[in-house]
C-alpha cells in the first residue's frame, strides 16, 4: 500500500507531503507522475524555496516548504491540484493508496 501524509500549517494550505512504500504498479506510476509533476512544476514555475529528499530506486519521496508563510499562491494551487489527483486516485484504488492529512 502506498501510504501518503499531507501536512497542512495552521492556515490549512500544504507545507510538506511525505510518498512511502511505493511499488511497481500502475497505481504506483500514477502516484509517481502527479508528484513528480508537482515537485518539478513548483521548481520551474514558482520562487518558492523547498526541500525535497527521494530514493532514486523509487519507494519515497520527501517535500516540504522552507518557508510556508511566505509562498506564493501558485504554489498552494500546485500542492492543491496534487491532493485532488491523489484523492482522486484513492477513491478508484482504495485498497493501494492510503492518504493521512495532519493539521498543525
Amino acid at each position: 500500500m502506498i501510504d501518503i501524509k499531507i501536512i497542512r500549517g495552521t492556515h490549512g494550505k500544504i507545507i510538506s507531503f511525505t510518498v512511502a512504500n511505493h511499488g511497481d504498479s500502475i497505481v504506483c506510476a500514477a502516484v509517481s507522475m502527479l508528484v513528480l509533476n508537482t515537485v518539478n512544476s513548483i521548481e520551474k514555475l514558482t520562487r518558492d524555496n523547498f526541500t525535497c529528499d527521494y530514493n532514486e530506486n523509487g519507494g519515497y519521496l520527501t517535500f516540504s516548504l522552507t518557508n510556508p508563510n511566505t509562498t506564493t499562491e501558485g504554489i498552494n494551487i500546485l500542492l492543491e491540484a496534487m491532493s485532488l489527483g491523489l484523492t482522486s486516485a484513492k477513491a478508484e484504488y482504495p485498497t493501494e493508496i492510503e492518504i493521512k492529512e495532519i493539521k498543525k
